[in-house]
């Protein structure tokens, strides 16, 4: 869970923040007048939220697919893939 924290504590703090996210995967939401305006995340998670994106608005029917390969796989209709020994 991300941790809440002022846009003047996010100032002050930037390079100790910019090493816990880095080095410890932490989150956190930046909040001026009590309401959230950014995120710092770890920049792996936000290539992933990109790639996400990018799916989702590629494949637009993405969404009923996932919904019937998880009705599929709660039905047992599935294969278990096995690799080719070398």
């Amino acid at each position: 869970m991300a941790q809440l924290i002022s846009i003047t504590e996010a100032k002050n703090k930037l390079p100790e923040l910019t090493r816990r996210i880095q080095r410890l995967g932490e989150s956190f939401v930046i909040v001026k007048d009590s309401e959230p305006v950014s995120a710092m995340i770890p920049f792996e998670e936000y290539e992933s939220f990109l790639e996400t994106i990018d799916i989702l608005e590629s494949e637009p029917d993405i969404a009923k697919k996932l919904k019937k390969a998880e009705s599929e796989i709660k039905a047992g209709k599935y294969e278990v893939w096995k690799r080719k020994s070398k």
